[in-house]
Parts: structure tokens; sequence; C-alpha cells
């Protein structure tokens, strides 16, 4: 009775020397992590990753520092400016100068005093008869 089945059986499963062929003839190699040059390729990324990101870090500083320098520069020029018009404000808020402005631009005088105007020679004077030669006094 066991030949029988044994027949059944190698039909419903081929013998051993028909599996072997297609098995591979030369050992199966296993994947070495510290062979493979995976770590290494690791490395190199990771240190070119870290190269770029310093470079891009000092690239912004840069420009940080030049901005600083710029705005540094931008507010001496301003504390120079509020400096010229605080001289300016306390030039205009004197006495002496409004006195001076009342009487150039607005042509008052005091109390007592008479406004003198020059007049460019060869002007027609409506009006006012020029004084005589006789009149002047020599000095």
């Amino acid at each position: 009775m066991s030949q029988p089945l044994r027949k059944e059986q190698e039909l419903y499963m081929p013998l051993r020397e028909e599996k072997m062929s297609w098995k591979r003839t030369e050992p199966r190699r296993s994947f070495k992590l510290s062979k493979s040059g995976l770590p290494g390729l690791i490395a190199v990324l990771l240190l070119v990753y870290l190269v770029v990101s310093v470079c891009s870090q000092f690239s912004r500083l840069s420009i940080m520092q030049q901005d600083v320098q710029r705005i540094q520069r931008e507010v001496e020029q301003m504390k120079q400016k509020n400096d010229t018009l605080r001289s300016d404000l306390q030039l205009v808020q004197s006495d002496a100068y409004i006195e001076k402005t009342a009487r150039e631009k607005l042509g008052l005088v005091k109390p007592g005093e008479t406004r003198v105007v020059a007049v460019p020679e060869g002007t027609q004077l409506r009006g006012v008869t020029p004084p005589a030669k006789e009149a002047f006094v020599a000095d």
C-alpha cells in the first residue's frame, strides 16, 4: 500500500530534484548594515545639511548686522537733526529774534523810533521830494 500512495504524492508534490532547480546555487547573502555604506551616506547627507544650515544662518546674521549698522547711522542722523531743531527752537523763542522778525518782516518800530527805508537809486517816489543837497551834513 505504500507504493500507490507514493505515486499520488509525486503527482501532487514533485520530487525534490525538481524543487532544487529553482533554488539558488550560491549561498544567500544577508544585508549587513556596516558593510553596505548606508551609514556613511547618511553621515555625508547629515554633514551637507549641517553645512548648508550653518551657511544660511551666517548669511542671515550678516544681513541683520548690516541692517543694525544702517539703523544706527539713521539714529545718529536723527539725533543731529533733533539737536539742530532744538537750537533753532531756542533761537526762535528768544526775545531778540522776535524783535528782529517784527522789525524786518512786519515793519514795526519801537515807540520814539523812526523807520528808515532804503530805496534803490532811480526809483520815482510819488509825493515825496528828495532833500536838497545843501541839507546834507558832511562828517
